[in-house]
């Protein structure tokens, strides 16, 4: 087992490593009042980029990156794009925010014409779902339980009024306000066809469920990562969203082109972006959500090691209808 043998270093000395490694510091001062704030090994995330190509174990032909900064990287510009990629963070979450909410709104329609307690019955999701593990444990259970410890820890007024008023467990309008986003994409993930393509259809009538339903665990992970503060701009998403067949939703076919190698559109957070854009004008079709992120976007300098193209965005990209006023 390997032990971690680095030694704790104070503000002073992270700063000092990173002069020794050719980071531009014109504010000493401002630097560690920055790093005091952020914390040095958040903001190696964001300095990652800008450091130098080196080559591996003394092989000109394989490069990778060392530990240099490449020539004249200035502090200022690490904090900028911390600073820019904390604005995206929050922009996101405004749209995941009603995204989640519609969908839940639109999960509830579907599931509740079966019954006020259609999210507990077996017959709402695939028969896996309902099957024992290895240890015997039923995940639909496991799931049920762990619904009903957040309900009943919920502080939320309408949660108390009904545990005060009412014996036994909430009907699923009620209580489907207490889940959060990581809550639907896991009965999302586990619904049976019908219900899937029940929600699906409401979306876009030619939008399948596979399709669906991976955009669900698609926006799951850039939620979780704009909620924990994580770099989203430049990061491969481990869950990808799909992508329509060509032809049936004609605004998203330009996620078909190119995806291939890590910079592609679809393993960036590009492809969600275009996602959320197309959930949002679904549900509120006079939204400007996308052209303020557009404009946003199209008046930003971003340095090469941090472009558009790093983050999935194709050279045309304003040009696609997804983008439009």
């Amino acid at each position: 087992m390997l032990i971690y043998l680095k030694p704790f270093r104070p503000t002073e000395e992270c700063l000092d490593i990173m002069l020794l490694r050719g980071l531009v510091v014109h504010d000493r001062q401002h630097a560690l009042r920055s790093l005091r704030r952020i914390g040095y090994y958040r903001l190696s995330a964001f300095s990652y980029p800008f450091r130098d190509f080196c080559p591996l174990n003394g092989n000109e032909n394989e490069l990778g990156r060392c530990d240099r900064f490449r020539s004249g990287t200035h502090f200022d510009q690490v904090i900028d794009f911390y600073l820019f990629d904390k604005s995206l963070r929050i922009r996101l979450l405004d749209a995941i925010e009603r995204i989640e909410v519609a969908l839940r709104t639109t999960l509830i329609d579907v599931i509740g014409k079966q019954s006020p307690y259609a999210h507990r019955d077996a017959r709402t999701y695939k028969s896996r779902f309902s099957q024992p593990d290895e240890n015997g444990n039923v995940p639909l259970h496991q799931f049920i339980e762990g619904l009903d410890r957040h309900f009943d820890r919920s502080k939320e007024e309408y949660a108390k009024h009904f545990r005060a008023k009412y014996p036994g467990r909430p009907p699923i309008w009620i209580e489907a306000d207490t889940w959060d986003w990581g809550n639907l994409a896991h009965i999302v993930a586990n619904l049976d066809d019908k219900h899937k393509d029940g929600i699906a259809t409401r979306i876009h009538p030619d939008l399948q469920r596979k399709t669906f339903s991976s955009w669900v665990t698609a926006l799951n992970e850039v939620r979780n990562g704009c909620a924990h503060h994580s770099r989203i701009w430049n990061k491969p998403l481990v869950n990808s969203p799909g992508v329509p067949p060509k032809g049936t939703i004609p605004e998203l076919d330009h996620l078909r082109q190119n995806r291939e190698g890590d910079d592609a559109p679809t393993k960036r957070i590009y492809s969600a972006i275009v996602v959320m854009t197309f959930l949002l004008q679904s549900y509120y079709p006079r939204t400007k959500w996308h052209i303020r992120l557009r404009d946003e976007l199209l008046n930003v300098k971003l340095p090469d090691q941090i472009g558009m193209n790093t983050a999935g965005f194709p050279d045309d990209w304003t040009a696609q209808s997804i983008w439009s006023d």
